[in-house]
This record gives C-alpha cells, structure tokens and sequence, in this order.
C-alpha cells in the first residue's frame, strides 16, 4: 500500500512539472517534499503514542490509588 501511495504521489509530481522546469529538479523536489512529510507522520504518530501511554499509566495509578485507600469508618 505504502508503495502505491508514493508511486501515485511520484506520478502527480512528474505529471505537474511545468515545461520550463528541468525535470530532476521537479522530481528532486517531490521526493524531497515527501520524505520530509512521511518523517514528520512518523514524529507525530511516535509523539501521540508516547501521549497516549502517559495517559493510561497516569489512570492506572489513580485507579490503584483508590484501590489502596482504607475503607472509611461508619458513621451513624
């Protein structure tokens, strides 16, 4: 699928070089566009993850935390 998509994205930035443009610079360019893009996906997924966990390990301790909590004495 990953080699569909950038195969597609190659394909549009060679369809839309304008005449006057040298060829591989426009490919240049694209690929360089595209590496840059999938590097920042990979930071953002990485980041939202590391978030995510943080999250859930902050619930668990709270959810232990009142687990652990002696029971209050009755009142009447």
């Amino acid at each position: 699928m990953k080699f569909v998509t950038i195969f597609l994205v190659m394909s549009l930035v060679i369809l839309m070089a304008e005449p006057g443009e040298c060829f591989f610079r426009s490919l240049w360019k694209g690929t360089k566009a595209l590496f840059h893009g999938v590097r920042q996906g990979i930071k953002a997924f990485k980041d939202q993850r590391a978030k995510d966990k943080l999250a859930e390990n902050q619930q668990d301790m709270q959810n232990q935390q009142t687990q652990d909590a002696p029971p209050q004495a009755y009142q009447r």
